[in-house]
């Protein structure tokens, strides 16, 4: 665990790392998300706790999954961190200890990300003395399987019907909840995710992008495809390698992530002959560099795509956006102007609009230059952070 200012045993199974502030006239808030592993609703959760303002709120972060790589990014000065941990199925000693947290520090307002932490919430809220007011965020659209759609229908929407305000990062993704389960519609707000521009300065992108190309062994005047994206199926990598075979071969492609599928594409890049010039990058923990020495960034995508952080982190970063017309995209990327948008399982038309951009980097550039435009208007760290913190203010309101 990364160090912290203190660290205060409280129960021999649980541990609390203190931030160095003391609770006062301010909004008291706990923010509880199951993880802070490496991924797009975990980092998302770190960099609104930073924003909020401390001068209004008490901020808390609460986590309960042993993976807490993103710790090392919470602002210690203005976050309190609480790290109770889960130690198997059943245990309900992490769900106990939070609702000590909601006491001892007198929270009015708990925000869960994610719907298991929806559960966890309300259930500390039941051994807790005080009756906080629920704030859901909801970072999902279809389920992946039978499993998650009957939990969804069983469990989560009567949860859902105990929270105040129920937060979507896309309006494709609220209207899909709000025609599944219409009582939501009075208490849902879209608040998009944002990027923290501050710590992505374009200026700085050259020497990064150099430097990774020159580590990586790319020439300077390749045309370079970036794909961040967990291996999953419904990721569409085995088109992006399909495209890729028809591309010239001064085309090289960087894949950052893990997982599942990782393998079955390592295959077919093996079968097709492109080694040399595809790059398995595995987790990275900063994508900037990654993203700095690319041309452009795709995300060829088959399933529903609610409001992706790493097509945020690529336009930010000054890149075309190649990527399938699903989910949130459309909210984000607009055609022929931030980027392309494709039919979903395309091969040949993404393998078009990878050829386009290869022989056109004027028109490359320019879309790069207008996504960044894009994201410091709409999508910033700082809006992501006033508009949730409305939502708080108007859970607070209906403190039980």
């Amino acid at each position: 665990m990364p160090s912290r200012p203190f660290v205060v045993m409280f129960d021999a199974a649980q541990q609390e790392v203190v931030g160095g502030h003391a609770d006062d006239g301010r909004i008291a808030v706990l923010l509880i998300v199951p993880s802070l592993r490496r991924a797009g609703a975990e980092t998302q959760v770190v960099d609104l706790v930073n924003a909020l303002d401390p001068d209004r709120f008490a901020i808390h972060l609460c986590a309960f999954e042993a993976d807490i790589a993103l710790l090392e990014r919470v602002a210690a000065d203005r976050v309190t961190f609480h790290h109770p941990r889960r130690r198997s199925k059943y245990d309900l000693g992490y769900v106990r200890a939070i609702g000590r947290i909601i006491d001892a520090h007198a929270i009015e307002v708990v925000h869960c990300t994610l719907q298991f932490s929806l559960l966890v919430g309300w259930l500390a809220r039941g051994y807790a003395r005080r009756r906080p007011s629920l704030v859901a965020a909801l970072h999902t659209t279809l389920n992946r399987g039978r499993k998650e759609e009957l939990q969804d229908r069983l469990l989560y929407r009567w949860l859902l019907r105990a929270a105040a305000r129920v937060i979507f990062v896309s309006s494709i993704q609220s209207e899909y909840w709000c025609r599944r389960y219409p009582f939501l519609e009075d208490r849902s707000t879209i608040v998009y995710n944002g990027i923290d521009l501050a710590a992505k300065p374009v200026d700085a992108a050259g020497t990064l992008g150099a430097s990774f190309r020159a580590a990586a062994g790319i020439p300077d005047d390749a045309f370079v495809i970036a794909c961040i994206a967990g291996f999953r199926p419904e990721k569409g990598h085995r088109f992006l390698i399909q495209a890729l075979a028809g591309l010239p071969e001064d085309c090289y492609l960087l894949l950052a992530g893990d997982g599942e599928t990782r393998s079955l594409i390592e295959g077919a890049v093996s079968r097709a002959g492109l080694g040399d010039r595809v790059h398995f990058l595995g987790i990275v923990a900063d994508v900037w560099p990654v993203l700095a020495a690319a041309d452009v960034s795709v995300l060829a995508s088959t399933a529903v795509e609610t409001f992706s952080i790493a097509m945020l982190e690529s336009m930010a970063a000054g890149l075309p956006m190649v990527a399938s017309r699903i989910g949130g995209m459309e909210e984000a990327v607009t055609d022929g102007e931030t980027g392309l948008l494709l039919p979903p399982g395309n091969t040949a038309a993404l393998r078009d609009a990878l050829v386009l951009l290869h022989g056109d980097r004027h028109l490359a550039r320019r879309m790069g230059q207008a996504g960044r435009a894009r994201v410091e208007r709409d999508f910033t760290v700082e809006r992501m952070a006033h508009t949730t913190a409305a939502v708080l203010v108007e859970a607070r309101e209906q403190v039980a």
